[in-house]
């Protein structure tokens, strides 16, 4: 199994990314969605304290978000400058299952156990092509020449709580799309 240290990866990933997702002992791996999360990276992607982690932890979920981006250079009227377009290829959510983790005597908890998954959506958009609509207004009416210059593939795991997401871990391939 490849599972993903995360100890001194997560402030690279969040450097790159854009987000300061947590950093203290994570394990993933976004192939089987199987690892853990230790507390800390809790306590510190929801800015809680240790009581309110036990509160939480019978209804806490995690899930593993995947977003693929392609960059086009793009001409929607002869002779023009191409402009740069992003295509969400693919968006990804896979909802995880996860068991929580406790101290001698139940008393704090010291983590979770991700071991598996139970369900998923994704979505996707048309992709570009030559007669197709210009997807961006000004540009022309469609499409005329195209060309793929990148794919990006983000991949993040999460932890939800009510209605607050705290990432924990993001890995990128491919250049940032912005």
């Amino acid at each position: 199994m490849r599972l993903l240290p995360l100890i001194a990866g997560a402030a690279l990933a969040g450097s790159l990314a854009g987000t300061a997702p947590a950093a203290a002992a994570v394990t993933f791996d976004f192939t089987t969605n199987l690892g853990s999360v230790d507390a800390a990276d809790l306590l510190q992607g929801f800015d809680w304290n240790a009581t309110r982690l036990a509160r939480e932890a019978p209804a806490m979920a995690f899930h593993h978000s995947m977003l693929i981006e392609e960059t086009w250079w793009l001409t929607c009227k002869p002779g023009a400058r191409p402009f740069k377009a992003i295509r969400v290829q693919q968006d990804m959510k896979v909802f995880l299952t996860s068991t929580p983790a406790y101290s001698p005597g139940r008393k704090k908890v010291t983590g979770f156990r991700i071991t598996g998954s139970n369900a998923a959506i994704s979505a996707t958009t048309a992709g570009f092509a030559v007669g197709y609509p210009c997807p961006e207004s000004g540009q022309g009416p469609a499409i005329k020449t195209l060309r793929k210059v990148a794919d990006t593939t983000t991949r993040t795991l999460s932890a939800e709580a009510g209605d607050r997401t705290a990432p924990l871990f993001q890995t990128r391939t491919g250049p940032p799309t912005s």
